[in-house]
């Protein structure tokens, strides 16, 4: 079992990596199409949120072949990838942690013009960055608690975060599931 201090230490270390990590802004990505080993090393990078993540394939070609063939992503053009394909792969990796496919799908169609993409692309980095900031506050004030007194148990920040995950997942799948969610329902 691990050191309450020893713990709390690394707690620490993970959030302050958190609060120093952000998803590349639109204007970020490289202007001039790339080829796939380009944009796989270009996610891998944006994805990687610690140090020991980088050169872990987070992405594959195997599964951005699979996104284009899933109708996910738009296809290459003269197998090039732009900004758009770097908005949506960049939301796609971070919402398949949590959600199917089809309902990737739903999110984001993929017959977004470049201006859609990237409004919706401006407004995934902001709920992002707003929850990454929650998470942070968490971090910090399970911490305070958890090792104040001498037998505090761990288990009810793990507890906290599964919860938390469970039902953020099952509130988005519900969301998606109504019928009325649709292109125009964006605002």
């Amino acid at each position: 079992m691990v050191e309450k201090e020893t713990l709390r230490k690394h707690l620490l270390q993970w959030e302050g990596m958190l609060a120093d990590y952000s998803l590349p802004a639109w204007d970020a990505f490289p202007a001039l199409p790339l080829y796939m080993d380009q944009v796989i090393f270009l996610l891998n990078q944006y994805l990687a949120l610690s140090p020991e993540q980088n050169g872990e394939k987070l992405v594959t070609p195997a599964m951005i072949n699979n996104y284009v063939k899933l109708k996910i992503i738009p296809p290459p053009v003269k197998k090039r990838y732009g900004r758009t394909h770097l908005a949506y792969l960049v939301i796609v990796c971070v919402c398949k942690q949590t959600l199917n496919t089809n309902d990737i799908k739903k999110l984001i169609p993929v017959t977004l013009s470049e201006e859609e993409i990237q409004g919706v692309y401006a407004e995934f980095v902001a709920a992002f960055a707003g929850m990454q900031q929650y998470i942070c506050q968490e971090v910090r004030k399970a911490v305070k608690p958890l090792f104040s007194a001498e037998n505090a148990p761990v288990t009810h920040l793990l507890f906290r975060t599964a919860a938390a995950s469970n039902l953020s997942q099952l509130l988005t799948e519900e969301i998606l599931r109504l019928d009325e969610w649709g292109e125009g329902n964006r605002e």
